[in-house]
């Protein structure tokens, strides 16, 4: 019998739960940021999340954002792991919840 050879999935996930979006290392490490704006589209429900300046938007403290506002706001109530997506030409992550 062949062996055969296990390639671990790279792929992106995201975890959200109430107070806080964690993103895996790749992910933040893409986006080379400190502070980050996120933004929600109410009828795709995806969450976008881009590079901020430093004086604004959240902090992103290695790979946790305190979100517990911007899920209130928009009153996102989906938990757990969800698949995410990098554009490169936006240097922008995408949520699909």
């Amino acid at each position: 019998m062949p062996f055969e050879v296990y390639y671990p999935r790279s792929e992106n996930f995201v975890s959200v739960s109430k107070n806080h979006i964690t993103l895996n290392r790749n992910l933040a490490s893409k986006l080379n940021a400190d502070h980050v704006e996120l933004a929600y589209d109410r009828e795709k429900k995806i969450i976008r999340i881009t590079a901020a300046a430093q004086d604004s938007g959240l902090v992103l403290n290695k790979t946790r954002i305190g979100a517990k506002g911007f899920l209130q706001y928009f009153a996102i109530e989906s938990r757990g792991k969800f698949p995410a997506t990098f554009a490169e030409s936006e240097k922008s992550i995408y949520i699909q919840l």
